[in-house]
């Protein structure tokens, strides 16, 4: 019997490290969608990879009872994909979303927050940076891969 709890137990530990792409909140609070803010703002572009999203309420503004907050990579055919995240408390009224890995880069992303009292949505969206070079090697490399020479010749021109 102990053995199996084991396992349940590591089982658990292991599936809750890897995130989820919604969380549900429930504050008690009387508040809605108003005065709500993203990190990084709406229309953000050159995000890092590395960056943590965030969600708050302005001084003066209360959150919902219940809302819903999850994080989404667009792809190429505007489908919304799931991006792992765990949630974490960051003061008061505020959350962070911690990306599990890191964001592609050149990506598009939305934060969708919902009102679950009143079923009222609203999405920030923001562009991730399209290349991040860390080192001169890496940027030698990196030109390396891209560049090439081509030398054309006319069909009856000999060396």
């Amino acid at each position: 019997m102990r053995i199996w709890k084991l396992i349940v137990a590591s089982f658990l530990f292991l599936c809750g490290c890897q995130g989820s792409s919604r969380h549900e909140v429930v504050t008690g609070g009387q508040g809605s969608l108003e005065g709500l803010r993203f990190l990084p703002p709406d229309h953000s572009r050159n995000v890092e990879v590395d960056t943590d999203p965030e969600i708050f309420w302005l001084p003066g503004y209360e959150p919902p009872a219940k809302f819903t907050v999850s994080f989404k990579r667009i792809d190429e055919y505007s489908d919304y994909q799931p991006v792992a995240t765990e949630l974490k408390s960051s003061g008061t009224n505020r959350w962070k979303l911690k990306v599990v890995g890191t964001l592609d880069e050149g990506s598009l992303y939305a934060i969708i927050v919902r009102d679950d009292t009143r079923g009222e949505i609203r999405e920030s969206w923001f562009l991730t940076e399209k290349s991040r070079i860390r080192s001169p090697d890496e940027k030698a490399r990196n030109s390396e891969t891209f560049e090439h020479t081509i030398i054309l010749r006319a069909p009856n021109q000999t060396k």
